[in-house]
């Protein structure tokens, strides 16, 4: 072969060598943008849906107050009635569209049990606060607060004796895991043999 051929043919190797290489860094790249694209998508919607529901939840908390034994209304069959046509409007709006599954159906829950109180008059359903528990604790999780806390108004009552309380707590289930994981390593089946 000629010098000319073998220069020729090495160039054009070159070239496609060089060709392949940018055709990969530009996929790559493409694929980062793609998923930095996706992740701000799904962040956006995340802080869209949360605020959502910061603006959709207040009107059913007040909905569920009026359940409430420190209401300072007699919770009967007819205030059941009530609370059960607002949890449904409230179902069929803005604030149903964004909760979680398990929200809706705790609302959906209550409601039927506010209902059939209502048609059925006499006592009150035995598992009515339990479905009311369930949907405020839903509600809550739904926009990241914590669940329904103990109220200690005694003395020493501070924040920062919780936290103590908390991490003592926290130390000593380290302390009896780390024993336990001691005891189970010697003496058993396939473990050191205790000494």
């Amino acid at each position: 072969m000629s010098e000319q051929v073998v220069t020729a043919l090495v160039s054009g190797l070159v070239a496609l060598a060089v060709a392949g290489v940018g055709a990969a860094l530009t996929l790559a790249q493409q694929r980062r943008e793609r998923a930095r694209w996706l992740t701000d998508l799904k962040s956006g919607w995340a802080i869209e849906l949360h605020k959502a529901r910061l603006d959709s939840y207040p009107e059913v908390f007040r909905v569920l107050g009026r359940l409430s034994h420190g209401s300072g209304a007699q919770v009967t069959p007819a205030l059941a009635g009530e609370v059960a046509l607002e949890l449904n409007d409230w179902f069929y709006g803005p604030g149903g569209m964004c909760a979680t599954a398990t929200t809706r159906g705790a609302v959906l829950g209550l409601r039927s049990r506010c209902r059939r109180w209502a048609e059925d008059g006499g006592r009150r359903p035995g598992d009515l606060y339990a479905w009311r528990d369930l949907a405020v604790a839903s509600l809550r999780r739904d926009v990241d607060l914590p669940g329904l806390e103990s109220y200690d108004f005694s003395p020493g009552s501070t924040m920062l004796d919780a936290l103590r309380r908390e991490l003592e707590s926290t130390e000593q289930r380290g302390r009896s895991g780390r024993r336990r994981a001691a005891v189970g390593r010697a003496g058993t089946p396939g473990g050191p043999p205790a000494r």
